[in-house]
C-alpha cells in the first residue's frame, strides 16, 4: 500500500515515539524527530528511530505527539504557525479528555486536523534505549475522533498505522469512555502493583515467590513523572476505580475476619466465573476473526 503520509513528524523520542520511528522507517517512511534533549535526539538518529531531528514541521503531513499530556498541548500551541495547513496531528498520550479538550478546538481554529490516538502497548522500561520496532505488532490502537472528523482520513490513518506500525486492530470511542476504561485496565493495575510491592516483607521475598508475585509486581517500576501526570489528569475516573477495588478488598477482609468460609468461597468463585467468561469470549472472538 502506498503511504498517504510520506513524511511523518514525531514529537518526543522516548519509548513510544522511538518505537514508532523505528517501525515507520522500516517501512520506508521518512521520519523527522522533534526532541528537546540533544543527547536523546542524537541517540534516536543513531539507532534509526529518525532520519533527522533538525527538520521543519511544515514538511510533515502527519505529526505524532509522543509526549506527556501537558507537553503535547504546549508543543502544538507554541508552533501553530509552523504546521502546513491541513496537517493531521495525532497525540499518542495515555489519557484523552485533557488533550482533546485543549487541542481539538485549537487545531480546528488554525486549519489543522486533530485525532486522539492511544497505542495499547508498552514496556516496563522507558526512554529511547528501550524502543523496539515491533512494539506495536498486533496491538490495539484506540482512537477518539472528534465530531465531524473526516471518515476517509480516519480510514487512511487506521490503514497506515496497521500497515507501517504493525497494529492489529483499531477501536474508536469517545475520550470519556477511553479514560474510564484506561483508569481500570491500565492505571489501576499500575497503582495496585506499586502499592503491593511497598510491603516490608518484599525485602525477604527470595525463595518464596512464583509466577503470581512476578505477575503482580511486573509494572511496579513506574516513571513517576509520567504516570503521576496521567493519574492526576484522570483522577476522577481513577478514584472511581480505586473505590471499587477498595470495596471489593474490604469484602475479602470482612469474610476473613469473620471466618465466613461460605462468603470467602463465593467471592473467589465469582472471580473465577468472570475470568472464565472473559477467556471464553476472547476465544470466540479469535475463532470468528474479530
Amino acid at each position: 500500500m502506498e503511504s498517504p503520509f510520506k513524511t511523518v513528524g514525531i514529537a518526543g523520542l522516548g519509548l513510544i515515539g522511538g518505537s514508532m520511528g523505528l517501525a515507520l522507517r522500516r517501512g520506508g517512511i521518512q521520519v523527522l524527530g522533534f526532541e528537546r534533549a540533544p543527547e536523546i535526539a542524537a541517540r534516536a538518529v543513531n539507532c534509526g528511530a529518525a532520519d533527522r531531528t533538525d527538520g521543519e514541521l511544515r514538511a510533515c503531513s502527519l505529526v505524532l505527539l509522543a509526549l506527556y499530556p501537558g507537553a503535547a498541548v504546549e508543543f502544538v500551541r507554541s508552533r501553530l504557525d509552523d504546521f502546513m495547513p491541513g496537517t493531521l496531528i495525532a497525540d499518542l498520550c495515555g489519557i484523552k479528555r485533557h488533550v482533546c479538550r485543549k487541542l481539538e478546538p485549537l487545531c480546528k481554529e488554525h486549519g489543522l486536523l486533530f485525532l486522539g490516538a492511544h497505542p495499547m502497548a508498552g514496556r516496563e522500561t522507558s526512554g529511547i534505549d528501550s524502543a523496539r520496532e515491533d512494539l506495536f505488532q498486533g496491538a490495539s490502537l484506540v482512537l477518539t475522533p472528534g465530531e465531524g472528523f473526516p471518515q476517509q482520513l480516519l480510514e487512511q490513518f487506521c490503514n497506515f498505522m496497521k500497515e507501517y506500525a504493525g497494529f492489529g486492530n483499531t477501536v474508536c470511542t469517545s475520550p470519556e469512555h477511553h479514560d474510564r476504561m484506561i483508569a481500570y485496565t491500565s492505571q489501576l493495575a499500575h497503582i495496585l502493583s506499586s502499592a503491593y510491592i511497598q510491603n516490608p516483607l518484599c525485602e525477604r521475598y527470595s525463595g518464596f515467590t512464583g509466577g503470581s508475585f512476578q505477575d503482580l509486581t511486573r509494572v511496579a517500576r513506574l516513571n513517576s513523572r509520567m504516570w503521576g501526570e496521567l493519574f492526576l489528569k484522570n483522577r476522577d475516573m481513577l478514584c472511581e476505580q480505586l473505590d471499587i477495588l477498595i470495596e471489593n478488598l474490604f469484602l475479602y477482609r470482612q469474610a476473613l475476619s469473620l471466618e465466613d468460609e461460605e462468603k470467602l468461597q463465593a467471592l473467589m468463585e465469582n472471580g473465577t466465573r468472570i475470568k472464565e467468561e472473559l477467556l471464553h469470549r476472547a476465544q470466540a472472538q479469535q475463532l470468528s476473526g474479530e
